[in-house]
């Protein structure tokens, strides 16, 4: 009947799809981004084919020289109160040969202070977690320590929703390696210097069911004391860097 055949077309695309099948909705949601740009400038989230093409071919908007990144939008996304959020995990990396890969034990969560609404579509503070666009919003000053979590506030937090074990069992071990595999894999194009090191910014998004997905990795990362928890986080970063790179040495 009707249904089956429903099914295993729906079962075809999941096939196609492979893992990030699961990141498919009914919004046929993507993330459009200046590859040359930071801080959330010039990001859109756009629904159709015909849509992109017309957004970064619009000499208007934009210069036409300018390159994009077109991401599959997460439509199903972990919430905390209704709201989403990113992860910002820090990595130092002091050798390519051997590779040293040095992952920080304290992510914090940074939050989108918009109620999450798929069809809220040019709502940037509800699909944007980026602090910078966060501050765009005039109530954000009376919000700031709220958009953003410490690591023992969201475990926390999934305890008391019966999650107990999703952040050590399954969300953890995926950040690790996507950390080290993402190194891995621009091995080729990366400048090996001996003697020096490199902090990164991983921006991990988590979907429904806790799995992990990388949305971008950023060089020379934010670390101003922004919230209450930046200014914690941020300062003991930077001092447990010197202990690995000049002390432990």
């Amino acid at each position: 009947g009707l249904k089956e055949r429903a099914e295993r077309a729906l079962e075809g695309v999941r096939e196609l799809g492979g893992a990030q099948s699961s990141l498919n909705g009914e919004a046929n949601a993507w993330i459009v981004k200046p590859a040359g740009k930071s801080r959330g400038r010039g990001i859109q989230v756009l629904r159709s084919l015909t849509e992109i093409l017309g957004f970064v071919t619009d000499a208007r908007s934009h210069a036409q020289a300018e390159r994009y990144i077109a991401q599959k939008y997460v439509e199903d996304p972990l919430l905390v109160g209704g709201k989403k959020f990113d992860m910002r995990q820090w990595v130092l990396v002091t050798d390519l040969n051997p590779l040293k890969v040095w992952i920080y034990d304290q992510p914090y969560l940074r939050f989108a202070m918009g109620t999450y609404d798929l069809d809220a579509e040019g709502d940037r503070k509800a699909h944007l977690c980026n602090n910078c666009v966060q501050r765009e919003d005039g109530e954000f000053e009376a919000l700031r320590d709220e958009s953003m979590w410490e690591l023992d506030r969201f475990i926390g937090h999934l305890e008391a929703e019966g999650k107990a074990d999703l952040w050590a069992r399954v969300i953890k071990p995926q950040m690790r390696r996507v950390c080290v595999w993402a190194i891995m894999s621009a091995l080729g194009v990366m400048e090996g210097r001996k003697g020096s090191c490199e902090l990164y910014g991983y921006d991990f998004m988590l979907d429904s069911a806790g799995r992990v997905w990388l949305l971008e990795v950023n060089s020379s990362p934010d670390m101003a004391p922004t919230t209450c928890v930046t200014r914690k986080l941020c300062h003991a970063c930077l001092g447990d860097i010197v202990s690995v790179v000049i002390d432990r040495e």
